[in-house]
């Protein structure tokens, strides 16, 4: 059953979300940036030589020929760059918005989450930092994405802030598996499962704007498994009773 909140709770409750949000991607940007390697490391470069390897063993290293057949398609290369722009700011404004609006009593599970998931991504970034595909010269891959990030997610105030080397786990993906797999708990629909779409189109577009290789998606989609685990060890998710 959904949760109703009291009406008159439910706008000072936003404001205290909104405020500890605040709070904790402030921190999280800021770990990212404490932990981000000299520019002109060599350590990023040579994990991304390691990624590209793995993929070409498997067969699958197809960022490049993805990149060049979806700018061949028409607005293709529009949207693929404006859906990475905005859509990682809109996705956990809207996904956070409804859950907290809609599924209330799933609130506090899946904030901690969330936020879980984020700061286990920030020590893989400390531990295995990557350049991504529009670092690597050699590829012929272009970097889509650069003006655009000043219109959504990436001001240019920001900019000095960002660690460029924090592809491994892609996050962009991640997300958006903690997304899909939260819906397939909260929403009993046969619908549901069309939340997996947007995975599936974030992956495509993160390859194809040279951001991310595919290895990253799984790396993101790790992350999210590791962190629901922990998430479990300190919030417990409605419905669901304590044994021993």
């Amino acid at each position: 059953m959904t949760h109703r909140p009291d009406r008159g709770k439910t706008w000072p409750a936003l404001l205290g979300v909104v405020l500890g949000f605040l709070a904790l991607m402030f921190t999280y940007e800021a770990l990212r940036h404490l932990v981000a390697p000299a520019v002109d490391a060599a350590a990023p470069y040579e994990h991304a030589d390691q990624v590209i390897s793995l993929e070409r063993s498997l067969g699958l290293f197809v960022e490049p020929d993805l990149q060049r057949a979806v700018h061949a398609f028409p607005g293709g290369r529009w949207a693929t760059t404006w859906f990475y722009t905005l859509a990682y700011v809109m996705g956990y404004s809207l996904f956070l918005g409804w859950v907290f609006f809609f599924r209330r009593s799933w609130f506090r599970f899946m904030f901690t989450w969330y936020w879980i998931t984020n700061f286990v991504a920030v020590v893989v970034y400390w531990l295995y930092p990557l350049a991504p595909p529009r670092f690597m010269s050699g590829l012929g891959m272009e970097d889509t994405t650069s003006a655009a990030l000043e219109a959504g997610g990436a001001l240019s105030w920001f900019q000095p802030f960002r660690n460029l080397y924090a592809a491994m786990p892609s996050m962009h993906v991640g997300q958006t598996v903690l997304y899909a797999l939260a819906i397939g708990m909260m929403v009993r629909s046969k619908w549901r499962h069309l939340a997996w779409l947007w995975p599936a189109a974030m992956l495509t577009t993160v390859m194809t704007t040279a951001n991310h290789y595919w290895l990253d998606g799984v790396g993101g989609a790790t992350v999210v498994g590791i962190a629901f685990l922990l998430t479990r060890l300190v919030v417990r998710p409605p419905g669901v009773q304590r044994t021993g």
